[in-house]
């Protein structure tokens, strides 16, 4: 009877340290996932900010009219520079160039 009843006892106690044992190993195993997730969400979210960085800079080359706004310039003083003195040419070219300056200075 004593040698049923440890063998009975032994069974329990592996049932239990194997219940244990498994249970520890999914917790574990649960853990790390959640950890990985984690990391995961963090490299989305970082890679989301820089996208929005790139975007904005972009954004920014796209709306600057500098190219424009010389171009413009450009036309004038090839429209009024054919009608008027030399001076008057190089006079609007300089107020050109301040301008395009005080832009650059702006964005600074």
């Amino acid at each position: 009877m004593a040698q049923i009843a440890d063998a009975q006892a032994k069974g329990q106690l592996q049932k239990t340290v194997g219940a244990l044992g498994t249970s520890s190993a999914m917790a574990a195993f649960e853990r790390m996932e959640e950890k990985m997730l984690q990391m995961e969400a963090r490299s989305q979210a970082v890679s989301e900010l820089s996208d929005a960085n790139l975007e904005s800079q972009f954004a920014q080359l796209v709306t600057a009219s500098d190219v424009d706004d010389e171009l413009a310039a450009l036309k004038s003083l090839l429209l009024t520079g054919s009608s008027s003195s030399p001076t008057t040419a190089k006079a609007a070219a300089v107020d050109a160039e301040l301008e395009n300056l005080k832009r650059q200075l702006e964005q600074l």
